[in-house]
Parts: structure tokens; sequence; C-alpha cells
């Protein structure tokens, strides 16, 4: 099913990638050289906590995938139709929504009116996997076109491997931290989100660092920790940083 010429494309893509694994907009280039290869329109990747719970990690278009469309798609996330095969069933090879919901089924789901649609994604492709330090990982290609074919398919699995590979490569620390957030959240009962916001916030971080380095607004966070707050039983940073330090 694939050719040299996949291979070929592939390895244009790819090797600089591994030549210049700086953090720097890594996310960014990764999903570009995917979506260049696969014929994405769009590509994402995000975490999941064990509640399948998301944190966006990055695209190729941080335009479209906005703080608050990723927020309103994350509440609605089992919603999906893939999320039983990802997330309950674990399957390891890629899957298309296809597989479980027909295009003219799905356009007329919830989640495709509230979130699909406004970013013009009608098909869609997704791997989960799992990143040493980080957890279920996913790499998500979207367009609105055409759907993926059983030959892009083929090529998402043989590139996944790769996918871990740079994400480890480029982010050591950072997915350090993530992996933290995880933990932190599954011990006081937040989501990833929350529990990547409370360990800014028990590192000292002030509201507009701490929106800039999980790139939401200002507003955002500060809806993240009333939630916190009222999950935890605390009604202030300190006591929420104190909590979050236990935790640790």
């Amino acid at each position: 099913m694939l050719k040299l010429q996949h291979a070929q494309q592939l390895s244009a893509a790819l090797v600089p990638l591994y030549a210049d694994p700086r953090p720097d907009h890594m996310l960014g280039r990764l999903s570009g050289a995917v979506s260049e290869v696969m014929g994405a329109e769009l590509t994402c990747f995000d975490v999941f906590d064990a509640h399948g719970q998301m944190l966006n990690l990055g695209s190729n278009s941080p335009s479209l995938f906005t703080p608050s469309m990723v927020g309103h798609l994350a509440e609605h996330i089992q919603a999906h139709p893939l999320f039983q095969g990802l997330f309950i069933e674990r399957r390891p090879t890629p899957l298309k929504i296809s597989d479980f919901c027909p295009n003219h089924r799905f356009v007329k789901t919830d989640i495709f009116n509230d979130f699909y649609r406004p970013i013009a994604v009608t098909h869609q492709l997704v791997v989960a996997f799992e990143v040493p330090g980080l957890g279920l990982t996913t790499c998500a290609l979207s367009r609105s076109h055409a759907d993926f074919t059983e030959t892009e398919r083929a090529l998402l699995a043989f590139v996944q491997p790769h996918l871990i590979a740079l994400m480890q490569l480029a982010f050591p620390l950072a997915l350090k931290g993530l992996a933290r957030a995880a933990a932190l959240a599954s011990t006081l009962g937040l989501t990833v989100r929350e529990g990547d916001i409370l360990r800014h916030l028990a590192q000292g971080r002030a509201d507009k660092e701490i929106a800039h380095r999980c790139r939401i607004s200002p507003r955002t966070v500060h809806n993240h920790l009333r939630s916190i707050y009222a999950k935890l039983g605390v009604d202030n940073r300190t006591a929420a940083s104190l909590r979050a330090v236990a935790g640790y």
C-alpha cells in the first residue's frame, strides 16, 4: 500500500525536525509536516487524562483552534464519534470518524454543528499513542473536502513512532511538567487543564503569566481558578497552592 514516494515524502518532512529539535514552535512545525504529507488542512496534538479530559498541546492553525474553541471541545469530547474507540477500547490504529459515523449522520450531530462546522472540518483521522512521561496523546488530522484514504491511514500509522520520538526529543522538560499536572489533577479530582493551571499557581506565577504559558486568556484562567477553588474547598490562591504542594 505504501510506496517509495511515500517514504521520500516522510523523510523530506521529518528529517529537518530531527536535525533541529528545538522546542520553539516544534508542535507547529510537526503539525505542519504531518499536514503536508497527509493532505490535512488542520493537524492537532492533544493529551488526555484517565477520565478522557483533554488538554490541547498545539496545532498548525492556532488561529482556528482558539482557546475558547478548545475549551468548548474539551467539555463535549465524550460525544465525539471516536471517543469510544480511542479512549475506552484503546484501539492502537488510526481511526476515521466515518468508521463509526457516516458523514451524513456526523453533520447532524451537536459536536459537529457546535465545534467542527465553524472551523470547516467534515472529516477526521485520529491516532492515539502513549508518550512516555506524558500519557495518552492524540494526533488528529482534519479536512473538509474529502474523507481520508486507506493509504493515508497507513501513512499515519507509519509516522506514529516518529511523532513520539520527536515529542520526547524536543520537550523533555515540558512533558515532565504536563505529566505532573495530569498526576496532580487525578489526585485532586481536577481536569488536566485545571491541574496544569494549579501547578503554575503553586510555582508562584501570576494570572497573566499562567494565561501566556497555557495559551488561554486571563479571563479563562480566572474561570478555571473559580472551578479549582470550588473543587478543592478553598477560597484563595494561597490555600489552593498549599493543596497543590501536598498533592505533589
